[in-house]
């Protein structure tokens, strides 16, 4: 499949090129072309980082969404200056207290700590028996299998997963852009690699695991980059992803306003299909889907808030009478897939 993103050619006029500004003009997962269903006027409501008006297109094959004109070099360097990722966040549960946490910190070690107690181990038998649904859980540790095993966090941002994992027994590392990211994680220990740098051919069947976290959303060839990270996965290897769903109830609720769109930096988002061919055709074999029901919480509030005032009684009442989340219309695409053993 070849996409066709032009930033030098000349269909691209000398004004988009002088702004930063390439122009897409077929799916990226699929090929396919744009018919009409485009949601215009999309603007950076959220991190006000970029003045631009920008559009992303629906594919008429596979439903898919891309950004028609999306930013490049200096300008997309400058709309992630103050990103979320870059933030130091606490990654050890800080704050986390009560009953609640004590339990879900048990767990956590019973299943990935060496220094596990019998309390521990108790705790996690009770939480079986019982019936409790753990896939919450195992969701928020990414379903990275038990110790000791090796793991890459591609797109690690701040870092906040592996710093999570580090005083477990992994051999941990993680590929971002951001050089601060690199630096700060590198003094922590961590093996940090820098993405602009990394080849097709830095790793051959190293990983027990891979994640991949609200990345592919950003990346301007998801379909290759699955492709690397298959090569770079032991036979038998796991491989999380998480990214926005093309579709999702909150966008056809909240329009431009839906925080998964966020313009300019997500390039594309794919329908469930869509994201699942892409994985059969990179090689991988489906393990699960999780279902992240806190999700659609925080994205409707998030978009309500982005929202004019005025707009937001008819937004409020169009969230109420939504249809149930289902594995399809899931406000966010949480995947396990494998490299076959």
């Amino acid at each position: 499949m070849e996409t066709d993103c032009k930033a030098d050619k000349d269909m691209v006029n000398a004004e988009d090129r002088m702004s930063g500004i390439e122009i897409c003009t077929n799916c990226l997962f699929c090929g396919g072309v744009y018919e009409g269903d485009a949601i215009a006027t999309v603007k950076d409501e959220f991190f006000k980082a970029d003045a631009g008006i920008f559009e992303f297109h629906r594919c008429a094959n596979c439903g898919s969404l891309w950004l028609h004109n999306r930013p490049f070099g200096q300008r997309l360097l400058k709309a992630y200056g103050n990103y979320y990722t870059h933030d130091d966040e606490p990654s050890d549960g800080a704050g986390a207290f009560g009953l609640r946490a004590w339990v879900r910190s048990a767990y956590f070690r019973s299943r990935f700590a060496s220094s596990a107690t019998a309390v521990d181990r108790l705790v996690a038998s009770t939480i079986a028996m019982s019936g409790w649904d753990t896939s919450g859980l195992d969701k928020g540790m990414r379903f990275v299998p038990p110790p000791p095993a090796k793991i890459l966090d591609y797109g690690c941002g701040s870092g906040r997963f592996l710093l999570r994992l580090k005083a477990l027994d992994y051999e941990l590392h993680g590929a971002e852009y951001d050089p601060h990211s690199l630096h700060r994680l590198a003094n922590a220990g961590i093996s940090i690699h820098d993405v602009a740098t990394l080849g097709d051919d830095r790793w051959d069947k190293e990983f027990d695991h891979i994640t991949l976290s609200h990345v592919l959303e950003h990346v301007p060839d998801p379909l290759a980059l699955l492709g690397r990270l298959f090569r770079w996965l032991k036979p038998g290897g796991g491989l999380y992803v998480e990214l926005p769903n093309a579709d999702a109830s909150g966008l056809s609720i909240f329009g431009r306003y839906w925080r998964g769109l966020e313009a300019p930096r997500h390039f594309s988002l794919p329908t469930k299909a869509a994201l699942l061919d892409a994985f059969e055709r990179a090689g991988f074999i489906l393990d699960r889907q999780h279902l992240d029901r806190s999700a659609r919480r925080w994205l409707w509030d998030e978009s309500l808030r982005a929202a004019p005032q005025d707009e937001r009684p008819a937004l409020v009442a169009s969230t109420l009478s939504a249809s149930p989340e289902t594995e399809s219309n899931t406000e966010v695409l949480t995947f396990l897939v494998r490299k076959p053993a």
